[in-house]
């Protein structure tokens, strides 16, 4: 045999370091995933609430081990991590001094804020975000924004199944879902138990209703390879005996070059048929329907751990789920 014959030498590389960063309903069940995983590995948790900080993280997860819940960002990251799993916030303005951190400490991010998944270019979110990405390229570190929604049903999905399409007129993704199956944080994102004057006002503070629809329309026209040229959405509360029970939004955009996209969510304890549907006009159509829907709670923590494990291949800086990575 030939030296040039011989076998390549398979180098096994050590699991990545994941530090998790708030320790909420999906923080938690992230850590706890992370238990199982044999190319990640756990390595701190973080929070800033005072009455977990200094716990150990298997008080809060029967079987985790022993590792002290931190109260600062900089205490785990002094742990030596390789990444971590931001669930902390929705919005970019409380989350970018993490991710600001991250890049001096040359660890990478994978987050479910909703905002980062598409990150916004105008105003002042958007001078942020373009800091946040210089500071990523500097230290050579990838920051990315995932989760379900968004992050998969109504963005990634649809562009993998356009994939198989010779040319997209248009896009129209319904997802329903009964909130009454979910986290009791979503139930109250959504307004459950609100009268409709406390939802409208909560609505109008940014409290509450999703926030990822604007994001999946602009991932979408991403992955289309155009941008959006005009974005509407109304949400409106969906009632019962008097009180609001979720929300329904609707959002209906246009691309650049002309082509339609319909985001319908509805959100809501006791929504019927829960599902999801993807229809793709254009050559050749495809409608395709999850009856169920996606579980929207796993699949966040399914999004997370899936980036987390692309990140060191990923290309360097504020990336989005609309391109490889």
């Amino acid at each position: 045999m030939r030296l040039d014959d011989a076998p390549p030498v398979l180098v096994k590389e050590r699991p990545l370091r994941i530090a998790v960063v708030g320790l909420g309903p999906i923080g938690l069940e992230v850590a706890r995933a992370l238990m199982g995983r044999r190319d990640l590995r756990l390595a701190a948790a973080c929070d800033v609430v005072p009455s977990l900080a200094g716990r150990s993280l298997a008080d809060l997860i029967p079987g985790a081990p022993g590792i002290p819940v931190d109260g600062t960002l900089d205490a785990a990251l002094a742990r030596g991590v390789d990444a971590i799993a931001l669930c902390t916030s929705s919005r970019i303005e409380a989350v970018a001094g993490d991710l600001a951190r991250a890049a001096v400490a040359g660890v990478h991010v994978a987050s479910s804020c909703e905002e980062l998944a598409a990150p916004p270019t105008e105003g002042a979110a958007g001078e942020l975000c373009r800091h946040l990405d210089e500071d990523a390229r500097v230290a050579g570190v990838t920051f990315v924004g995932t989760g379900v929604n968004p992050g998969f049903v109504m963005d990634r999905l649809p562009l993998q199944l356009a994939g198989a399409m010779v040319r997209v007129d248009g896009v129209r993704v319904e997802r329903i879902v009964d909130a009454g199956k979910r986290r009791g944080p979503l139930r109250a994102k959504v307004g459950e138990g609100l009268t409709v004057e406390e939802f409208r006002a909560g609505i109008a503070a940014r409290r509450l209703g999703h926030v990822g629809l604007p994001a999946s329309a602009k991932l979408l026209a991403r992955g289309l390879g155009t941008t959006l040229a005009r974005c509407d959405e109304k949400i409106d509360p969906v009632t019962g005996e008097g009180r609001v029970l979720g929300v329904h939004q609707h959002l209906v955009a246009e691309t650049a070059d002309g082509r339609p996209i319909d985001l319908l969510l509805q959100m809501w304890v006791g929504a019927p048929a829960p599902h999801d549907r993807v229809t793709l006009a254009g050559d050749p159509p495809l409608d395709v329907r999850i009856d169920g829907g996606t579980q929207g709670d796993r699949a966040t923590v399914g999004a997370l751990l899936d980036a987390l494990r692309r990140l060191p291949r990923a290309p360097r800086g504020l990336i989005t789920v609309a391109e490889p990575y």
